[in-house]
């Protein structure tokens, strides 16, 4: 199976996220259905049930309080050169990079290697197929949707996504409450 950790945007941000991409004129985009917006916080990979039911257990040991989201505008993955993922880019706020490490540290407890790339958290719009980069920098510069609101993530999910041939689908395996620990 396959799993990452993740926190689910409220239906406002979604509602903001649909407008967003009723307005991007971008012909070679793959939409993301706005029951699958999610933002990262960890992603795991290929696991084996076993090993699954110990990140599970890890992960309901993480106390961390609640992460602010907060949106800077419409941005692209991997880079500017190769825009292949079109984005709603969230600032690096110190209480998502708090629950990024503890989430990192409570899987690496069970055996999973550190993250190799910087985080970038982010809400998925679209994926692009053969993007002209010049097009898509000019659909980004000319939309003028205004972005979701910032908003607080109370609740981590543990999620097994299945690869699909018009994309993966997002299940839910287990939520942890998010709150600050105790002094």
């Amino acid at each position: 199976m396959r799993l990452f950790t993740a926190l689910d945007p409220p239906s406002d941000a979604r509602d903001r996220c649909a407008e967003l991409q009723n307005t991007l004129s971008l012909p070679t985009a793959r939409w993301t259905p706005l029951s699958q917006l999610h933002v990262t916080v960890r992603f795991v990979g290929d696991t084996a049930p076993e090993q699954a039911q110990r990140y599970e257990a890890a992960l309901s040991e993480v106390q961390c309080a609640p992460a602010r989201c907060a949106p800077y505008g419409l941005d692209v993955l991997p880079s500017r050169q190769t825009p292949r993922v079109v984005v709603v880019g969230l600032t690096r706020t110190d209480s998502l990079l708090a629950l990024h490490e503890s989430v990192s540290t409570a899987l690496a407890s069970e055996g999973l290697a550190p993250e190799e790339r910087t985080y970038r958290p982010h809400l998925t719009l679209a994926r692009l197929d053969d993007p002209d980069p010049e097009r898509v920098h000019h659909a980004l510069r000319a939309n003028d949707a205004p972005l979701p609101a910032a908003f607080a993530a109370n609740t981590l999910h543990l999620y097994e996504s299945t690869l699909a041939s018009d994309g993966a689908v997002h299940e839910k395996r287990s939520s942890f409450a998010l709150s600050a620990p105790a002094a």
